[in-house]
C-alpha cells in the first residue's frame, strides 16, 4: 500500500517508508569524515607554524645576532605566525567545534616546540615537564567537555 503525501512541513517517521534507507547521522554522511581529516590537518599545521614563530623568535632576539640575522628572524616569525592564524582559522571552519580545533593546535604546538627546541637548540624534556604537558592536555579536554545535564536541570526545565 502506498502512503498519501503529506503537506509539507509535517514530520513522517522512517516506519512510514521502508523500501528508502535511513539517513545516516552528520557525523556518517559523505564528506564528514573528509571535513573532519582536514580540520584536523590544519590545526596540526597551525600548532607546527606556531612553534616555528616561537623558534624564530628565540633566533631573532638573541643575545649575540647580529642585525641581518634579527631582520631576517622577525620576518620569518611574522610569516609563520600569520601561517598559524590562517590554518587555525581554516582548521576552525572544517571543524565539528572549536573545542576540538582548540584542543589539537595547543597538543599540536606543545609537541613541535618539544621537537624544534631538541632539533635546533639541543633542549631535552624531563619527566616532569611531559607531565605538566599531559595535565595542560587533560585540563583541556574537561574544559571543553559537554556534561549531561544534572537532575535540577532536567527538573527545571520541565517546570
Amino acid at each position: 500500500m502506498a502512503a498519501e503525501p503529506q503537506p509539507p512541513g509535517v514530520a513522517v517517521s522512517a516506519a512510514a517508508y521502508p523500501e528508502s534507507p535511513a539517513e545516516y547521522p552528520a557525523r556518517l554522511q559523505a564528506g564528514a569524515m573528509r571535513r573532519r581529516f582536514w580540520g584536523v590537518f590544519n590545526c596540526l599545521c597551525a600548532g607546527a607554524f606556531g612553534a616555528l614563530a616561537a623558534a624564530f623568535a628565540k633566533l631573532a632576539f638573541g643575545s649575540e645576532v647580529n642585525i641581518g640575522l634579527c631582520i631576517l628572524g622577525i620576518i620569518a616569525m611574522a610569516s609563520t605566525n600569520s601561517l598559524m592564524w590562517t590554518f587555525f582559522s581554516r582548521g576552525l571552519s572544517f571543524s565539528m567545534s572549536s573545542a576540538i580545533a582548540s584542543v589539537t593546535v595547543t597538543f599540536s604546538n606543545i609537541l613541535s616546540s618539544a621537537f624544534l627546541g631538541y632539533v635546533l637548540y639541543g633542549e631535552c624534556q624531563e619527566v616532569l615537564w611531559w607531565g605538566g604537558v599531559f595535565l595542560i592536555l587533560c585540563g583541556l579536554t574537561l574544559i571543553h567537555r559537554k556534561f549531561p545535564p544534572t537532575w535540577k536541570e532536567t527538573l527545571q526545565k520541565q517546570q
